[in-house]
């Protein structure tokens, strides 16, 4: 009788322990990322969450990382470090849209930081100190710059295409009341999957790209300038149509974004996704399906 009282323990306890076993097998296959989000023949653009400001990452299948602005403090080191291991830290391509301490402040530290192989941007001139000390360390680190100053293509790989639409001539050296009407746009094309990054493009510019009769049709819309009311004009989304606009936007006295923005975005029935709402914002694709997820 004793023997089986014991029996009886022992197969309790083996059972309570194979439970426990297989509930943290459970919980730790729960934690595992969606494998699709890190299949090698993936894109990812990820939309930071950086507060009132504007820095995007692109990820291509052949690992190469483009950023886009830098956002308005040096918080966007930390960002980064959830996605570039730290054994990595390589920016293949810098772009600058324009020289507001919002996209460009950033950027300085991720210059200190990273290994940084070319730097795109307009040239434009611009008093703020910042802007001298960010172009004076690409300097002094003989880093390759590429100045957008007409449409031009750039083939990242053999899926991968960067496509600069802004500015369409030079403006090396030439100064901005307003800074943002030269600002870069330009369009992301991988497979049959688009992004477009509007940095804080003017309705104005909005007007040129559709008089150029450019194909403005795409999945994302990164929307202008925080969602000011000084971009996304509603006859440039009848353009654009995307399922997706991402606005980056944090806490502001400017109202980012506006409420005609907003009237406008469902008008067409884009997916609206703000940075301040849902944190960094995480487009994957295969160039035919497009995944979305948030991580706050």
């Amino acid at each position: 009788m004793e023997h089986n009282k014991f029996l009886k323990i022992g197969i309790r306890i083996v059972g309570g322990l194979l439970l426990v076993n297989l509930i943290l097998i459970g919980y730790f296959l729960f934690l595992q990322p969606n494998p699709s989000h890190f299949n090698d023949h993936n894109l990812k653009v990820i939309f930071l969450d950086i507060g009132q400001g504007d820095s995007s990452l692109i990820q291509t299948p052949n690992k190469q990382n483009i950023l886009i602005d830098g956002g308005p403090t040096r918080g966007i080191i930390y960002k980064l470090d959830n996605y570039i291991p730290l054994t990595n830290r390589k920016i293949d391509l810098m772009i600058l849209t324009h020289p507001d301490p919002d996209h460009l402040s950033g950027l300085v530290e991720v210059l200190k930081r990273y290994q940084v192989n070319q730097v795109a941007y307009t040239g434009v001139d611009d008093p703020d100190p910042l802007y001298s000390e960010w172009k004076k360390i690409i300097e002094e680190k003989k880093i390759p710059t590429m100045i957008i100053d007409k449409k031009q293509i750039l083939k990242l790989d053999e899926q991968t295409i960067l496509e600069f639409l802004w500015p369409e001539k030079s403006l090396v050296g030439k100064s901005f009341k307003d800074d943002n009407y030269g600002s870069i746009v330009n369009k992301l094309v991988f497979g049959q999957v688009k992004f477009l990054f509007t940095g804080d493009t003017t309705i104005e510019v909005e007007k040129e790209l559709i008089r150029n009769n450019e194909n403005l049709l795409v999945d994302v819309l990164k929307v202008g300038h925080h969602g000011s009311k000084t971009s996304t004009s509603l006859e440039f989304l009848e353009k654009v149509k995307p399922k997706y606009a991402v606005i980056s936007v944090g806490k502001n006295n400017f109202g980012h974004p506006s409420f005609r923005v907003l009237t406008n975005l469902e008008k067409i029935k884009a997916k609206i996704l703000r940075t301040d709402e849902k944190g960094d914002i995480i487009f994957t694709t295969d160039g035919r399906e497009l995944e979305m997820r948030t991580n706050k």
